[in-house]
């Protein structure tokens, strides 16, 4: 059986375990490609299996997101996931300071 990409589930965590809840004015007046970076926690949700098709992939649902605030945070957050994706691509990660802010 191939094993296929991942697949996300639909929806989003309830609001107490949601950072986007609560914020959304916040979020409203600094839209204009504002970037902004979350701590996301996911579980495996289900795996598909399709026989017929000899394929199967594992779809994942976020149980848990909170929006850093904090510069520091945030730049933590940042080099974390820059070290991660060297780990897994064997490449930095594209010098974008404009997404990237």
């Amino acid at each position: 059986m191939e094993t296929k990409p991942t697949s996300f589930a639909r929806g989003v965590p309830a609001e107490e375990r949601n950072g986007f809840y609560g914020i959304e004015d916040d979020l409203i007046a600094g839209a204009g490609g504002q970037q902004l970076v979350a701590v996301v926690t996911y579980s495996v949700d289900e795996v598909v299996s399709k026989a017929i098709a000899g394929e199967q992939y594992p779809v994942v649902k976020a149980t848990h997101i909170e929006v850093l605030h904090d510069e520091k945070a945030v730049a933590a957050a940042l080099k974390l996931r820059d070290a991660a994706y060297k780990k897994r691509t064997g490449e930095n990660a594209l010098d974008l300071p404009e997404v990237d802010e």
